[in-house]
């Protein structure tokens, strides 16, 4: 891609700070349930849900709230500014990967409120019944993994075709897009969901595919990458 005037170079930024802000939703949810979140030894499933839900209500929700809400928010304003990347009479596979964006997008808000709803229905249900609490615990964290993340299908299958029709408009580098292959692939065979350490691979790989794709548009939109750093 040769260097030329951006049609929109806020959107270009705005997507390049959102991308960015997407890595940082992962780096904070992992803070959040891997270092924060140390639940005491020795507790059962009731336990487990009290420490939750009557110690740390308040971390919990933040940690959904970062890694559904605003991540979902930031998707948005992110595939809008990679919608600008690719030409007016985008190619099938561009489209597509458009598609399935939009699909992990609705799923991820969906995921955040079903969190955060079934969180607080969990909590007033704890103070008349435990097992009906439990159950409604149970209920949301499934829906709560199916939609947004126990599977990342979806989000493979966007990250996979993006970064194919990249490859083919030649929009961005070309090694950013191999990585993307890479990262789509892994989200695909999450499918396989008993295999060990697939949702880790992914979500590690995904990282650093967001934020090189964040500080490939912001280059972008101040002009600073010639025509070798997007091609």
């Amino acid at each position: 891609m040769t260097s030329k005037a951006l049609p929109n170079p806020a959107l270009f930024r705005s997507g390049g700070y959102a991308a960015i802000g997407m890595a940082l939703c992962y780096i904070s949810m992992a803070v959040i349930f891997f270092g924060l979140l140390t639940v005491p030894p020795g507790l059962d499933s009731l336990g487990r849900l009290q420490f939750y839900l009557q110690q740390q209500y308040l971390l919990v929700s933040i940690g959904y709230g970062i890694g559904y809400l605003l991540f979902g928010v930031l998707l948005a304003i992110l595939l809008q500014a990679l919608r600008q990347a690719m030409p007016q009479n985008q190619p099938v596979i561009a489209a597509l990967a458009e598609r399935f964006g939009n699909v992990w997008l609705v799923l991820m808000l969906a995921s955040g409120m079903v969190a955060l709803v079934g969180m607080n229905m969990t909590l007033r249900l704890l103070d008349t019944s435990t097992e009906q609490a439990l159950a409604l615990y149970n209920a949301g964290n499934l829906l709560t993994n199916a939609l947004g993340g126990g599977i990342e299908l979806v989000g493979g299958l966007w990250v996979l075709l993006f970064s194919i029709a990249g490859l083919q408009q030649q929009r961005f580098a070309k090694a950013l897009h191999l990585l993307g292959l890479v990262v789509g692939s892994l989200g695909i065979l999450t499918v396989l969901h008993t295999v060990p350490y697939l949702k880790d691979a992914f979500g590690i790989t995904q990282l650093i595919w967001f934020s090189w794709l964040g500080v490939v548009l912001l280059g972008s939109a101040t002009g600073k990458h010639n025509s070798s750093a997007l091609s």
